[in-house]
């Protein structure tokens, strides 16, 4: 189910591709990104309450099937309106409830003493898609045009909501206000963990956002040596080294993670210099494939029992909130500075997610009890 619905969800990293095919430039994609990004935030903690008080699966049955609708609008537009952003924004809103529903079912098969371990092989199969979703629609788009990239989107997204109906139920979840979920993010020690997530998300959205339409300018023909790197990178060093993750606590995880992000965001730069792209994705897969199991794994461990999905939901809304601030504003300054000095900022910004994380092991509140 994660591997189809992801696939869909991927594709989708060359939506500035197609805003350019409208006529728009790299800021309109920002911009439209920034809005849906922020409608997205802005409904993830209600996302939150609906895992937890209506169950995994209906929220996963829904998520999914409105997924596969939202692409079809695509399909329909000649130009940059209004149309256009409201379609933008309905399908991040989906995009953010199924990235918060994977995780938070992830979240309740797996033991609580390996959960960043299975948090990460869970993940593998969604960072799989990053690195297959973009090369395959960069094939369609080349041989078919927009019309069909939208379509082989939908079909995969059809693929996970037809899979929705086999998965296993988890055990019931008791149900929990709203204001019990804010009080356990004031009271547990979430804080930290989202800002930390805020610049991750930041960093993240700069290399999948802006990697392609930089490749173009500089007369490359694929992005694809990129995200298949940065992908395989990631699931290798998730699968190989998933046990260290929990022995290593997170902390230990993730300080390096956020210096390898910050390098391998810093060695875009150097494009078009043979070899860049792909050292660049290994760099930044590395960081990617390491940090984001141990931030989720932490929020939950944070998080009263009854309330993983409202941390998870929250976790993933502080990552979306990265792109809402980074969207636009790495747009602008690929506009104004041009791409190398865009990687160079955010590369430098990304490093203090490692100060956040290195301040609160220092700091570190004792876990949430259930």
């Amino acid at each position: 189910m994660h591997l189809a619905g992801g696939m869909s969800l991927a594709m989708f990293l060359l939506f500035p591709l197609y805003v350019r095919g409208l006529g728009g430039s790299d800021l309109t994609s920002g911009l439209l990104l920034g809005v849906g990004e922020a409608a997205s935030v802005a409904a993830r903690p209600f996302v939150g309450l609906a895992l937890d008080r209506f169950g995994r699966r209906r929220v996963l049955l829904w998520a999914n099937g409105l997924n596969a609708a939202s692409f079809l609008p695509f399909l329909t537009f000649g130009r940059i309106g209004p149309g256009l952003v409201a379609a933008t924004i309905v399908h991040c809103v989906l995009w953010g409830a199924l990235f918060a529903s994977y995780f938070t079912y992830a979240a309740d098969l797996v033991p609580a003493g390996r959960r960043a371990e299975g948090i990460a092989v869970f993940g593998s199969a969604g960072m799989l898609t990053n690195g297959v979703g973009p090369s395959l629609g960069e094939v369609v788009i080349a041989h078919a045009g927009f019309a069909a990239f939208f379509l082989t989107a939908v079909a995969f997204a059809l693929v996970a909501f037809a899979l929705t109906f086999a998965i296993r139920v988890p055990r019931a979840v008791s149900t929990a206000g709203s204001r019990e979920g804010w009080r356990a993010v004031a009271g547990g020690g979430l804080a930290p963990v989202l800002l930390a997530t805020v610049v991750f998300g930041m960093g993240v959205n700069a290399a999948f956002f802006f990697v392609a339409p930089f490749t173009r300018d500089l007369g490359l023909a694929r992005a694809a040596p990129f995200f298949g790197t940065y992908a395989t990178t990631s699931i290798v060093l998730r699968l190989i080294g998933r046990r260290l993750l929990d022995r290593l606590g997170p902390h230990r995880v993730a300080i390096p993670a956020f210096a390898c992000i910050g390098a391998g965001l810093g060695f875009l730069c150097l494009l078009p210099r043979p070899g860049i792209l792909v050292l660049a994705g290994i760099v930044c897969g590395a960081g990617h494939g390491s940090l984001f199991p141990v931030l989720n794994a932490l929020a939950i461990e944070r998080a009263p029992a009854r309330l993983a999905g409202t941390a998870v939901s929250l976790l993933t809304a502080a990552s979306d909130l990265g792109v809402v601030l980074g969207t636009p504003l790495c747009g602008a300054l690929a506009e104004t500075l041009g791409y190398r000095a865009m990687f160079a900022l955010v590369a430098t910004a990304t490093l203090s997610g490692l100060a956040v994380m290195a301040v609160d092991r220092a700091i570190a509140p004792r876990p949430a009890e259930g």
